[in-house]
């Protein structure tokens, strides 16, 4: 991780230090002399030079080529958004630095010198402020912006290969499905079967729910698979056939039917309308649906292509065969009903959604700043927003709450003594002090009218004013059906649900404090065995949901902070989801495994190719869960291949007389303690860079080196105690959403990532981690984020003999956006030469790896998970 302060202030330093990856195709003929008007001095930009595609037309940069900054790609408004055929509207104040973008009804407002700009009326923040450049070789002086934002902010799709420094805008898709208008801007995907491209062009593949979604028709039946295909239109059911194998799906449904078992798919197919040629397409996830067909399939991340290759895998029927060690197939998945928001409260909730929960506003000050109001600057009927306004910009200010009374502190801060009653419904009383205990700082507290509910700190631009938001949560969708064979309710909220669960009789009532009903006044019969009726409503200003059970049945709660699911779990057989025989000459310590989690799929291996013995003595298995079982012989070890309709944990058992059974759960029914580790960067996103004699060395290669390549040899042991799940498996950007919710799939107890530091000075060096204090995530023995960023500290500085730095609270993506304790761990310093030294040295790697691992176990033996 690269960090700057007053970046504006040393963009020469910055511009020095670019990103410089190896590139084709790039400007190279001379470097850039600028002028900076922000700073007022020269710089000779050696830089990679960014050229920008507008539709796959180049756009003309005339002789001034966009820079990267700090990762961030910077051009010229005027070549890339108005004089190009993207065509914005413009208006620049050059006397206030102020330019205002608009198409289509949009208006983006950016500053000279601000990273904050304002979108329809909203403040949001960039990556890198605007700035104006001259470009001393033609004597040109330009306004740069940061593209992807500008881009993006205005719904268009922005692309950037880091190989060829080139940037390229797209207009949306724009499709109609799920009873929807919708205007993709995600991934368009591509699609090879046996290395032969097949031509997707009037629709490509799109991404829903992380599934590619590929055209049934030209993918599966007019190419070279020649699956024969019949779609019902009046029923809305496809049906595949090939060779022996009938898959059938139906539109909108997750069940499909494969030889008429009922089989899961994680996204179900659906019927998508190209509204730019009015032309429809039936989309099925490509997945899912190749394996059944006889294909490998493989998303390539980079091409963005769904890559289809004839299988190798011989497939094993379903034996279906009973018996007590076997079960039978619990009933498919389905979706009995599901609430979503009302229109009346959509756009309360989209403008509530995006607030971040924000508590502190860190900057310093000279001056102090005298607090002249306290006002109601903004009111809904679930939230008020409070303006606290000061005569300078004011500095460091923390929002606390204790109980019902919500605290802001501001540091350096002045203000006459008194109590406002503003009218405001979340909150009474406001109550302005000095700080006894600061000679300069004024404490202003807030009464809430209810313990629950949530607020918001920020700042306006010019940092006079404060904004205290307080709000409700939202309930913004209730659904029920059948997962995984048991019946659940399940309640979504837009913030960390807090429910009061009581029990009448076989009445059951969930009370959610300080909570709007989003989705109205509602009640339904689901049709369900466990479930008679469900009935959503409000009873003083906080969302009340009852559900009427059948009888006795029992129930388990569990919540993953803002999903809460009641879940009435069917009755399981005993025995083993899946039993092979042993060959003679192999024994039960002769078997591995390999756990590919990240494509739903687990591999038993055996020496020597035993496929025969297979085909005399076969697999059995009967599960639901179970996709489809296959052998495959690679390298001379033969795999029985086991794909699963979602993630599972596994285990196997010798059973004695040379039968093994294979247990498959939930993974904390599985395992008794589950990491995430998280190799920091990847793919286009390389973090820090540095040389060392004379070689490029970038962060995301070493991350991914001692994070993910050395410590599986340890996690993935027999005698491990930890099951280690990670979030990349190769040189690829994972979305740091998707790597913090990655906890949540895999039922982690905790989640760490490494990370590489850099600093713009040489001097620091050594070993911090990183927690978010507002993450007060705590498992049953106690340990939360800030106890195992402690731990770590201690443990791994004294295995590898690293400085020993600190700790630090801060507001990162991957540590505040998880529900388990989570650390980031920055091993050292690539910006000190003797940290790089050690960070590139592979016995120092080992080292730093099996530290790691032995870390993370002492961490799970001091503070047990009671697995």
């Amino acid at each position: 991780m690269v960090k700057f302060k007053n970046s504006w202030k040393i963009i020469g330093v910055l511009a020095l230090a670019l990103i410089c990856l190896p590139f084709t195709e790039v400007s190279a003929a001379s470097n850039l002399n600028l002028y900076l008007y922000n700073t007022k001095s020269n710089l000779t930009y050696t830089g990679n030079q960014a050229k920008y595609y507008y539709e796959g037309k180049a756009i003309d940069m005339k002789n001034t080529p966009g820079v990267v900054i700090n990762g961030t790609s910077m051009a010229s408004f005027l070549d890339v958004f108005v004089n190009s055929g993207v065509g914005f509207g413009y208006a620049y104040n050059k006397s206030k630095g102020i330019l205002t973008l608009s198409k289509s009804g949009k208006k983006l407002v950016l500053t000279e010198g601000s990273k904050t700009a304002v979108f329809n009326g909203k403040k949001v923040t960039m990556s890198q402020a605007p700035t104006k450049i001259k470009y001393k070789n033609v004597n040109l002086t330009k306004l740069m912006v940061p593209i992807r934002f500008v881009a993006e902010s205005f719904g268009y799709v922005y692309t950037w290969n880091s190989s060829t420094s080139a940037g390229t805008i797209t207009n949306p898709l724009h499709l109609s499905y799920n009873g929807k208008t919708v205007n993709y801007t995600g991934s368009r995907g591509s699609v090879t079967i046996d290395n032969k491209k097949v031509n997707v062009s009037d629709l490509p593949s799109i991404i829903i729910n992380d599934t590619a979604m590929v055209q049934a028709y030209k993918v599966f039946s007019a190419s070279s698979i020649g699956a024969d295909y019949k779609y019902d239109k009046a029923k809305k059911v496809l049906t595949l056939t090939k060779d022996k194998t009938v898959v059938v799906l139906t539109m909108g449904k997750k069940t499909a039917y494969v030889n008429g078992k009922a089989r899961v798919m994680d996204t179900a197919p659906l019927v998508v309308t190209n509204l730019d040629t009015n032309v429809a397409y039936v989309m099925v996830p490509g997945s899912f649906v190749s394996s059944y067909l006889g294909y490998d399939y493989r998303w390539n991340s980079s091409a963005k292509t769904s890559v289809l290759t004839k299988s190798k895998i011989i497939t094993v029927p379903d034996q279906n065969n009973g018996g007590p060690e076997l079960g039978g197939d619990p009933a498919p998945d389905t979706t009995s009903f599901s609430w979503g928001l009302t229109s009346d409260n959509l756009n309360e909730y989209t403008g509530l959604s995006s607030i971040t929960n924000t508590t502190e506003v860190s900057q310093d000050t000279a001056a102090s700043s005298y607090i002249n109001s306290i006002s109601l600057d903004a009111k809904t009927s679930n939230s008020e927003t409070y303006a606290i306004r000061g005569s300078l910009p004011f500095s460091k200010s923390t929002l606390t709450k204790q109980d019902a009374v919500l605290n802001l502190h501001i540091n350096n801060a002045n203000a006459s003594a008194q109590t406002y009653t503003l009218g405001g419904a979340l909150s009474g009383n406001v109550t302005l002090a000095l700080d006894s205990a600061t000679p300069t700082g004024a404490d202003i507290a807030f009464s809430l009218t209810d313990t629950d509910l949530k607020y918001e700190l920020s700042l306006s631009a010019d940092s006079s004013t404060l904004y205290v938001k307080i709000y409700r949560n939202f309930i913004n969708t209730i659904s029920a059906g059948i997962s995984s064979g048991n019946e659940f309710l399940q309640i979504t909220g837009m913030k960390d649900l807090k429910v009061n669960l009581t029990e009448s009789g076989n009445t059951v009532t969930l009370q959610f404090p300080a909570t709007a009903n989003g989705i109205g006044d509602n009640s339904i019969q689901p049709g369900l065995s466990s479930i008679k009726t469900v009935t959503s409503s409000t009873v003083g200003g906080m969302a009340v949901i009852t559900l009427e059970k059948n009888g006795s049945n029992q129930y388990n709660v569990e919540q993953d902070g803002s999903t809460y699911r009641i879940v009435f779990e069917a009755a399981q057989t005993a025995g083993y989801s899946l039993k092979f025989s042993i060959p003679d000459g192999l024994s039960y310590s002769d078997i591995t495994t390999e756990d590919q989690y990240y494509k739903n799929r687990i591999l038993i291996k055996l020496p020597g190719d035993v496929t025969s013995y297979y085909t005399q003595n076969p697999v059995q298995w009967s599960n639901n869960v179970i996709n489809s079982v296959g052998l495959l012989v690679e390298k001379g070890v033969t795999e029985i291949v086991i794909d699963t309709a979602v993630l599972q944990g596994f285990k196997l058992t010798d059973l004695g007389n040379a039968k093994v059974g294979v247990t498959l759960g939930n993974p904390r029914d599985i395992y008794k303690n589950i990491v995430v580790l998280d190799a920091g960067h990847g793919g286009t996103d390389p973090g820090a860079v540095r040389s060392l004699n004379g070689k490029t060395i970038y962060e995301k290669n070493l991350n991914y080196k001692i994070m993910y390549e050395l410590t599986r040899q340890y996690f993935d042991s027999p005698d491990s105690e930890v099951k280690a799940y990670y979030s990349r498996y190769d040189d690829t950007l994972v979305n740091l959403y998707d790597r913090a919710a990655f906890s949540d799939l895999v039922g982690a107890d905790m989640f760490v990532s490494l990370h590489m530091n850099a600093n713009t000075k040489t001097e620091p060096k050594g070993t911090e981690i990183y927690y978010y204090a507002p993450n007060t995530s705590v498992n049953s023995a106690g340990l939360n984020s800030k106890t195992l960023a402690t731990f770590v500290l201690n443990s791994l500085t004294a295995k590898i003999g690293t400085q020993k730095r600190y700790i630090s609270s801060q507001n990162l993506v991957v540590t505040r956006e998880n529900h388990v304790p989570a650390i980031l761990i920055e091993l050292g310093f690539m910006s000190n030469k003797s940290d790089l030294t050690q960070l590139t040295n592979a016995s120092f790697q080992e080292k730093s790896a099996y530290a790691i691992y032995q870390s993370i176990c002492e961490v799970f033996d001091a503070y047990p998970t009671g697995r």
